[in-house]
């Protein structure tokens, strides 16, 4: 019964025939799929130690982008 009740939270409709009649389980107040979203952190560093982890590199790169603009 649980996991048909997971289903619900997860904002599908379930049909359920008991006895002969059928009983539809629905939320009451439907949430957007963002709203029900979870955090997850897939870095198991912090992001700044990443972007900011090597002057020249990034030296390096942003005069590639810059020529890359340019041919735009």
């Amino acid at each position: 019964m649980f996991p048909l009740l997971e289903r619900v939270l997860r904002g599908e409709s379930v049909e359920v025939v008991y006895k002969g009649s059928t009983v539809k389980v629905m939320v009451a107040h439907p949430s957007s799929k963002l709203a029900r979203a979870k955090r997850q952190n897939a870095l198991l560093v912090d992001p700044d130690s990443i972007v900011h982890s090597d002057a020249e590199l990034i030296g390096d790169m942003e005069s590639e982008w810059r020529k890359d603009w340019k041919s735009l």
